[in-house]
């Protein structure tokens, strides 16, 4: 019995638990016949800001309020390089923008994954008073909420259609 390095090449887009064979790389045969195989279980490290559903990766990035009413051109990592994305105005929390082909390259077969980004608006939390004052101003007075269109729930929809509205 000896120790010794073996050199492997590592597909692109090999996920966790696959194996790979090395033909002649196992231990050796019972009374000198040919060395077995040798097979190798990846384990994919988690990422701190990419998750991996197959061949597609997704992340979630933070705008602000003012991007997110407006609208605005904002960089994205991706696997390899930063991207730019426009940001439509009026986009709501939780919305998904898809970049085609920035995912994971497939392992058997061309092309790649591709990358959903999540998008999360994140409220102020230290307002100064000349700032709430504007929103007032924005929201229609102290008691508005800022809301001009009434987005009804699927339950009030629902009840609706049952009293025959």
């Amino acid at each position: 019995k000896r120790q010794r390095k073996i050199n492997i090449k590592i597909p692109a887009g090999v996920d966790d638990g696959a194996q790979i064979r090395m033909t002649g790389e196992g231990e050796g045969g019972t009374r000198g016949g040919p060395s077995g195989d040798l097979y190798i279980v990846i384990r994919v490290k988690a990422h701190d800001f990419f998750e991996r559903e197959n061949d597609d990766i997704y992340c979630e990035v933070p705008l602000t309020f003012v991007q997110a009413a407006l609208g605005d051109e904002i960089e994205i990592p991706t696997l390899t390089e930063k991207v730019k994305l426009k940001v439509p105005s009026g986009t709501q929390t939780g919305t998904y923008f898809r970049l085609k082909g920035k995912g994971v390259p497939r392992l058997r077969g061309y092309g790649q994954g591709d990358q959903h980004v999540k998008v999360t608006i994140v409220t102020p939390t230290n307002l100064s008073d000349e700032q709430k004052e504007l929103l007032r101003q924005f929201g229609g007075g102290s008691e508005g909420t800022g809301q001009e269109d009434h987005h009804e729930t699927i339950f009030e929809r629902m009840k609706k259609a049952f009293r025959g509205e």
